[in-house]
């Protein structure tokens, strides 16, 4: 009877350990390790984002970003799920730094991190942001009003005290300029900062694929995989409709507007993720440098004699709700053919009270509703039903 029991016992413990294998640990540490059995039996391929990736082990799994922001060197994040041994220190690169997953209370410094987080339920363990100033997602606002997610500040200028005070397990950060900041900062004070270079990815897909970043250190690749699939299946939805358009039959598309203050129109590369939207909403970016993937600043000049006649203006600059407003800023602006044909759009229909536009928060992870609403601009016979969600037409009177 005796033996007997034992088998059951032993049959059990090993049905148990498989269903141990069978789905990530989200919630749970390992409690009985063995180098044996895979911890991250749920993963993720990295599929059209090229500024991370992720390489598993049994126990751990390596996470690297790289060109962060201009001359970045490498970033190297180890996760190891907790309850399992640290791997050695000497295996890795220099600098790579070391947390347990899943992770716990997480401070974001920038707004884009905050749908990912919201998409994939872990907004329970956000305690602290920048500032609450800018921020679209209505969670997120609520838990700043209620005094469960703090505010610490901008770049260099972080409260490291504060920061220090929330003892957070991470903190998700992103790089300009090693000079401003916040991430070295971060790093002196000993804390595990993981830096964000969605804002470096070149396709619009590419940006949204970040959410798989961030799932990665809560054990939620599933969730992620599901997600992304919808975003890219809805996105490939939207693109299909516009992918049969003739040369005749797509809009010129005049973008942005002239910046006094940087004497420049800057106009998107051809490859850049602006003007991949626009061209798979089945539009054509006026003067865009081919096969670039950066930003021009040309004349004025330049782009009333380029621009003039383009079909659709998208002006996507802060402030401006009227072609009034566009004339106040400079009266050459009312001979533009979108100006006098009352096609003139920006990205500021959903703004908070202290110009937090979501077009630059929600608008990353899900580039599907972007995609649509260009679409429905540039052949709005193509979606009659659509609802706008993050451009508006600005009146011209």
């Amino acid at each position: 009877m005796k033996t007997k029991l034992l088998i059951l016992a032993l049959l059990l413990v090993s049905l148990l350990q498989v269903r141990a294998q069978a789905v990530n640990l989200t919630d749970d540490c390992v409690s009985d390790y063995s180098d044996e059995i895979d911890y991250f039996p749920q993963k993720v391929d990295i599929v059209d984002a090229v500024r991370f990736s992720v390489k598993y082990f049994n126990h751990y799994k390596v996470v690297s970003v790289s060109d962060a922001f201009d001359g970045a060197p490498d970033y190297n994040y180890v996760l190891v799920q907790c309850g399992a041994p640290m791997p050695p220190a000497e295996d890795f690169a220099a600098g790579a730094q070391f947390i347990e997953v899943p992770a716990g209370k997480v401070i974001t410094l920038s707004t884009t991190q905050l749908p990912a987080l919201s998409q994939l339920d872990l907004l329970d363990h956000l305690i602290g942001v920048d500032s609450g100033f800018y921020i679209s997602t209505p969670a997120v606002i609520d838990m700043i009003a209620d005094g469960k997610v703090a505010e610490v500040g901008f770049g260099a200028e972080v409260n490291i005290e504060k920061v220090l005070e929330l003892e957070p397990d991470l903190v998700m950060s992103y790089g300009f300029n090693p000079a401003t900041d916040a991430h070295p900062v971060l790093f002196e004070a000993g804390l595990f900062t993981a830096l964000d270079a969605s804002w470096r990815e070149f396709s619009p897909l590419g940006r949204a694929e970040w959410l798989k970043f961030i799932a990665l250190f809560y054990n939620q690749e599933a969730q992620a995989k599901a997600i992304y699939a919808d975003i890219v299946a809805e996105y490939e939805a939207v693109r299909s409709l516009a992918s049969d358009l003739n040369e005749a039959e797509r809009p010129n598309v005049l973008i942005n507007a002239f910046l006094s203050y940087a004497d420049a129109w800057f106009i998107p590369g051809d490859d850049t993720y602006v003007g991949q939207l626009i061209r798979d909403a089945g539009g054509e970016l006026l003067l865009a440098e081919e096969g670039s993937t950066a930003s021009q600043g040309l004349g004025f000049e330049v782009v009333y004699d380029g621009g003039l006649e383009a079909d659709i203006w998208l002006v996507e600059t802060f402030g401006l709700y009227s072609g009034a407003d566009l004339l106040a800023l400079d009266s050459r602006f009312g001979d533009f053919a979108a100006f006098k044909n009352g096609n003139i759009w920006n990205n500021n229909r959903d703004e908070n009270a202290n110009g937090g536009n979501n077009y630059y928060e929600w608008g990353v992870t899900n580039p599907h509703l972007v995609l649509a609403d260009l679409l429905a601009i540039f052949h709005p016979d193509l979606l009659p039903e659509h609802d706008l969600a993050f451009y508006q037409r600005l009146t011209v009177e």
